[in-house]
């Protein structure tokens, strides 16, 4: 029986919960401008399930309620600390250097819904930079949010690449379900924000459980 991954020649990676660990300097961020308006402080066991579905989403869920103007000024002020700290606390997953340079015969690149110059920056500030052809942040002008496949789609259309020779990687049932939808191969790793029965649910082709697996699982695929 064939491998299902010997055909890769791509990896698509979502950065937060995947190839970083961001979640204090957001968490930071979010209660800097939480305390801004004299509301409650989120814990830090509460963010990691607000993670995902970008900054946007991040402040509503942080307020419990989406209404103007609050909303608009928790935003500004979101961006006013995290710009300055963005990578104060953000650091790689540990393995998440190493891997990427063991594969680095594959054409490589990020995916977030992140920000698209937070995006960039945090891979820059992390040193992972050197890895990828290609890093995406949010650019809704461009194409939408994952779950969406736009982004996917405009990644493999750049390098030019087919979707049946792609792989995703990512904490996320948004990143399964964009992969899916065009037919990629989906990878989802467990350590990330999300736990791994929701992960389960929807059915990427591998789960693991350290970015370390992914060279094991691509390398001997070959």
């Amino acid at each position: 029986m064939s491998n299902p991954f010997s055909d890769i020649r791509l990896i698509v990676f979502d950065l937060d919960g995947t190839l970083v660990n961001s979640q204090f300097d957001l968490l930071d961020a979010v209660n800097y401008a939480l305390g801004k308006l004299d509301k409650n402080p989120i814990e830090q066991e509460q963010i990691a399930g607000m993670l995902g579905g970008g900054i946007r989403q991040l402040i509503s869920l942080a307020l419990g309620q989406n209404t103007e103007p609050a909303f608009s000024k928790a935003f500004q002020l979101f961006k006013q600390h995290y710009s300055k700290h963005f990578a104060n606390k953000t650091k790689p997953y540990p393995g998440v250097p190493e891997t990427l340079a063991a594969l680095s015969s594959y054409k490589k690149a990020v995916l977030s819904n992140k920000a698209h110059p937070f995006t960039v920056q945090i891979i820059r500030k992390t040193g992972l930079e050197k890895h990828f052809e290609l890093v995406l942040g949010a650019q809704p002008d461009k194409y939408a949010l994952k779950p969406s496949p736009e982004g996917l789609r405009y990644i493999l259309q750049e390098l030019n690449i087919s979707s049946r020779q792609a792989l995703m990687v990512g904490d996320s049932t948004h990143d399964i379900e964009a992969a899916k939808a065009l037919n990629m191969k989906t990878c989802a790793v467990t350590y990330g924000y999300r736990p791994a029965d929701l992960l389960k649910r929807a059915k990427p082709d591998v789960l693991i459980k350290q970015m370390q697996d992914l060279r094991e699982l691509l390398l001997h695929s070959k």
